[in-house]
């Protein structure tokens, strides 16, 4: 079984909590059990121990996908788990005179330093460095430190938007693969995509999560959802999902403090009995 989980918010759905509350659970029941976040972005800034951890690790490792990885007690390749990664830093709020609107107008591909890609035979690393010169100059020190850590290649701003455009397509394989390997498999999308990448929608089941509830989907129906928008899954949102498709369920999320356990407790049965149902 493979169940997918999008989030309704660019930001701050829950996704992760999620995942984490469905692999205790499923851990539990000593379910054979697997899990990955294809494609995965943090920041330098506000996630600077995930640098450090990936100077050690030897690859770039987002903090999300350790989570996960260390949570499932996961025997695979975190880079298999997570075959693309891009970190980014903001820019130095002096060279934009300290106006907001020019800091945050900054695309994606103008703050990204590092990005690694992985397939089932092959990783490589790459940085761009153009984006070094808009930094401070603290965090370009600690950013060069990770390039020659990493000894990545270098990449033009312009190979960066041929790459997020395409960037669904680059981490199938490494889905498929994580897939195949284990009888329950999670697989954790990014910001407020429909799905990370094509193979992700042949999930049995999709979880929609927002802040307090859950909507439970058919899998299926979710899938014909997305392929009537003609777009690549990465490019649509879940909110234009949801706006054609009525959930079979939704279930309330009580608050929790630790939502590193099976806070959603209950949630895996739910997920059962709908598989079953199908």
């Amino acid at each position: 079984m493979k169940v997918l989980i999008v989030g309704l918010l660019p930001f701050d759905s829950g996704k992760t909590s999620l995942a984490l509350s469905l692999i205790t659970e499923a851990l539990s029941r000593g379910m054979d059990l697997g899990v990955t976040k294809p494609i995965t972005a943090f920041s330098g800034w506000y996630h600077c121990s995930s640098i450090m951890r990936s100077m050690e690790f030897g690859k770039l490792i987002g903090e999300d996908i350790y989570r996960l990885h260390v949570k499932a007690e996961s025997g695979d390749p975190i880079e298999l788990e997570s075959p693309v990664v891009f970190m980014h830093m903001p820019p130095d709020p002096e060279r934009v005179d300290w106006q907001s609107t020019f800091y945050t107008a900054l695309n994606l591909n103008e703050q990204i330093i590092a990005l690694r890609i992985t397939n089932p035979s092959d990783t490589n690393h790459y940085y761009v460095s153009d984006n070094l010169g808009r930094l401070t100059k603290a965090m370009r020190n600690l950013a060069s430190k990770l390039i020659e850590s990493l000894k990545p290649s270098p990449k033009e701003i312009e190979d960066i938007d041929s790459i997020l455009l395409n960037v669904g397509e680059l981490a199938d394989e490494c889905v498929e693969l994580i897939s195949s390997m284990h009888e329950f498999t999670i697989i954790e999308s990014y910001n407020n995509a429909s799905a990370p990448t094509r193979s992700s929608l042949k999930a049995d089941i999709v979880l929609l999560v927002a802040p307090s509830k859950v909507a439970i989907y058919s899998g299926e129906r979710y899938r014909k959802a997305v392929e009537v928008l003609l777009k690549p899954p990465w490019s649509i949102s879940s909110e234009e999902v949801a706006s054609l498709l009525k959930p079979i369920k939704t279930v309330e999320i009580k608050p929790a403090v630790d939502k590193s356990g099976a806070w959603a407790e209950g949630l895996l049965d739910e997920i059962m009995r709908t598989a079953g149902d199908l």
